[in-house]
């Protein structure tokens, strides 16, 4: 595929940040990607700031304008020649990604065919966890809660019966962490579903401590008997960051613990290979969240899933990236969940998804 040009302009992301949209032109059409803007962190690839994403774009474009690829591993590693650092930090993992999705899509559009047919053959829709709580609605002290079917097979349907239990449900932000709890239990059974929570564990730990609102401060061992108490008393099937991102040990305790359950590592990994390889290694989770923004190019995504599925660890992909790619990701590499709320953009997610479930 040649490359006739590669541009940039400015956007703006979904929460309404600034970013840059990557373009590309060859002569089969237009391709186009938002560059996110993540959060940094100790273990995360480095994002930067839409005016650095500009700069940086101007001094490597020359590498892309009048080029011929073949595939989407060849620029990846390229991307990866150009910025030899773990984390991207010269040029931006979210820019790595913006110009790596659009060639992804120009691929696609290049062979005449979609974006997860582009990836796979043979195609799978995902398991959707439906984010009905968090703590932006509620004040509960779990990051996250989630409802997800037991058995259904067919996405539109499981997704069509969590969305009515949704608009059931009377959530507030008096209800107590017990209270919230009982309430979407009451939910589970009758409709052929389990309880999902994010417990977000890093978010009050202090150190020391797993310090609550109601004022109890857990130590380690207490807070994995909490985890475990809440497994027992309610319809639990997925857990979400039990502990702080440090803490292997005590994942692989609980994955140990509660073998049924579905133990994720989120933070824990931080879309980190190397952190995910020490994951493996003391079998600390049978679960990753992986969100594709995060990891630089498509071909790291790639890696990730396919190390996951290596060793049966079940795939989650989430995160702020644009409706229609995320769908295609989740179902053409094969992703088993897929993370969606009850908001306008991922009824945009359910609705693609829905589309491709129907073509396939």
């Amino acid at each position: 595929m040649r490359i006739e040009d590669v541009a940039s302009r400015e956007v703006l992301t979904q929460n309404l940040q600034k970013t840059v949209e990557i373009e590309i032109k060859t002569k089969k059409g237009i391709a186009n990607s938002i560059a996110p803007i993540n959060k940094n962190g100790i273990y995360r690839i480095r994002s930067l700031a839409a005016e650095e994403l500009i700069k940086k774009f101007l001094e490597i474009k020359r590498y892309f304008v009048n080029q011929t690829f073949d595939d989407i591993h060849e620029v990846d590693n390229f991307l990866h020649d150009i910025d030899i650092s773990i984390d991207f930090r010269e040029i931006g993992g979210n820019l790595a990604f913006a110009i790596s999705s659009a060639f992804l899509k120009a691929f696609a559009q290049w062979e005449g065919i979609e974006v997860f047919e582009y990836l796979t053959k043979q195609p799978q829709i995902p398991v959707p966890l439906l984010v009905v709580s968090d703590k932006k609605k509620t004040e509960t002290d779990f990051k996250e809660l989630m409802l997800f079917p037991v058995q259904e097979k067919i996405f539109s349907k499981s997704i069509m019966r969590l969305v009515d239990v949704a608009n059931k449900l009377e959530l507030n932000k008096n209800m107590t962490n017990e209270k919230i709890l009982r309430n979407l239990a009451s939910f589970t059974t009758k409709n052929a579903l389990h309880l999902g929570i994010n417990f977000g564990a890093g978010d009050i730990w202090n150190g020391r401590r797993y310090t609550y609102s109601t004022g109890e401060n857990l130590i380690t061992q207490e807070q994995l008997l909490l985890v475990q108490d809440v497994a027992r008393n309610y319809p639990l099937g997925y857990i979400e960051d039990p502990f702080h991102e440090n803490d292997f040990i005590s994942f692989a305790t609980l994955t140990h613990r509660l073998s049924t359950r579905l133990v994720v590592g989120n933070e824990l990994y931080s879309n980190n290979f190397e952190r995910f390889k020490t994951g493996i290694e003391l079998k600390s989770t049978n679960g990753i969240n992986i969100s594709p923004t995060q990891m630089g190019t498509i071909t790291d995504v790639i890696s990730m899933v396919k190390e996951a599925k290596k060793h049966k660890i079940a795939t989650v992909i989430t995160g702020e990236i644009d409706d229609r790619l995320i769908s295609d990701l989740a179902v053409g590499l094969k992703f088993d969940y897929i993370k969606l709320g009850v908001d306008s953009i991922s009824a945009n997610r359910v609705n693609e998804l829905i589309r491709i479930e129907n073509k396939i």
